[in-house]
């Protein structure tokens, strides 16, 4: 028993420390690099949305513009059985709006005005899985870019993506979500753990492939896309991973933005977490072959990146009844100097307790580093409502806005 705190923190270490520094020396010693060149086919912009109707708008307007510009062809939208008046809104500004996909036609590309615009109003609620599989069978550009209703495209951002598939081994491309200036403590927390995950990315984007992509903005050559079980919790995780199991690489281009904000509603972005982190745990049984260490050529990164960090929570709680044992046998003896497992006790109560604390000053105290040590709390109390998710098979493929 006295080896089991300083293993089980070891491996907290590994997973939070020691993993960034193996990939990102990998990056530099095996790193593979990307033939970028001019993408000459055209793409097809894929967006599934529920209740979206201050936000798409705006959003669809945006993206007109964007494709006399650049190689948008196609905008697809599926409104996911919206209650708040987001077709009348659509139809408003002159978007013709379909009952069904039959109805909205397929194959006509766009003209000088801008790309050919699909509204497809779905009446019953089914979820974003159910919605994107419609949209990506409809689609007959040789490229689809999946992205969300809510985040700014950056003008130039499609074609960054595209040049990435100008390499025949690049299946996936994922964008980067750029978060604009946060105000309060736990937005600002939010924001530093994001560069911290986006640097990990990168890494293993020149290394060789990342095991997912960002939701908000991705680019996947259309021959890869196959229909998703319609309970799909993380499509932006399981599509472009199929692709890695196909021999494709997933990579990440920086230069390939869209901009938000760190939301401030806090239920909603711990339920938005909680459903994330609960789809990790339901990939192993959507996709087992993720686990393979044959059929999986980023298995080391799907372990090091995806799976260890959802055991975080039960691997602090592991090494604080480990350390504290020690600690009641022989640290309360009294004399002699301070052992490591008391260090490890101790130390990791007082831990938790001031991330904690931070975390519930988060919402009120303006300081990234209260944030930053907020979002410790955060993520582990996230991790640990979706393991109980993922355990009695609660997956809700019908999300909530964040925002």
């Amino acid at each position: 028993m006295s080896w089991m705190p300083g293993i089980v923190v070891g491996l907290l270490a590994y997973i939070y420390i020691g993993y960034p520094v193996v990939v990102w020396a990998m990056s530099r010693l095996r790193g593979r690099p990307i033939a970028k060149g001019e993408y000459a086919g055209g793409a097809a912009v894929l967006l599934a949305a529920h209740n979206e109707a201050e936000a798409l708008p705006e959003k669809l307007g945006a993206l007109v513009a964007l494709s006399r510009d650049e190689a948008i062809r196609e905008i697809w939208v599926g409104l996911d059985g919206c209650t708040d008046g987001t077709a009348q809104r659509l139809a408003g500004m002159g978007f013709a709006v379909s009952s069904s996909i039959a109805e909205a036609g397929t194959g006509s590309a766009g003209s000088e005005a801008g790309a050919a615009v699909r509204v497809v109003d779905f009446a019953a609620r089914r979820g974003k899985a159910a919605v994107l599989n419609e949209l990506m069978a409809a689609a007959s550009e040789p490229v689809l870019v999946m992205m969300d209703a809510r985040q700014r495209v950056e003008a130039g951002a499609i074609t960054r993506l595209l040049e990435n598939l100008a390499d025949e081994t690049v299946g996936v491309v994922s964008g980067e979500l750029v978060y604009e200036q946060a105000r309060g403590g736990a937005e600002r927390g939010a924001d530093s753990y994001w560069g911290y995950e986006k640097f990990i990315r990168s890494c293993e984007s020149r290394w060789w492939a990342v095991p997912g992509a960002t939701g908000a903005l991705y680019a996947i050559r259309r021959e890869l896309c196959e229909p998703i079980p319609e309970h799909t919790l993380v499509d932006d995780v399981l599509i472009p991973m199929r692709a890695v199991l196909k021999g494709f690489r997933c990579v990440f281009e920086p230069l390939a933005r869209v901009t938000d904000r760190p939301t401030t509603h806090f239920e909603r972005e711990m339920l938005r977490k909680r459903r994330t982190l609960a789809g990790i745990w339901q990939i192993g049984r959507l996709e087992p072959r993720i686990y393979s260490i044959f059929g999986n050529k980023i298995w080391f990164q799907w372990v090091s990146h995806k799976f260890l960090r959802l055991l975080t929570p039960f691997l602090v709680v592991l090494a604080l009844i480990s350390a504290g044992w020690l600690e009641f046998r022989h640290g309360w003896a009294g004399g002699g100097p301070v052992a490591w497992f008391s260090v490890v006790f101790w130390g990791g109560l007082a831990g938790l307790g001031l991330s904690g604390l931070a975390y519930a000053a988060g919402r009120r105290i303006s300081s990234r580093v209260v944030g930053l040590l907020g979002a410790f709390w955060g993520v582990n109390l996230a991790l640990t409502l979706a393991a109980t998710d993922a355990w009695r098979g609660r997956f809700e493929p019908k999300w909530t806005r964040s925002s």
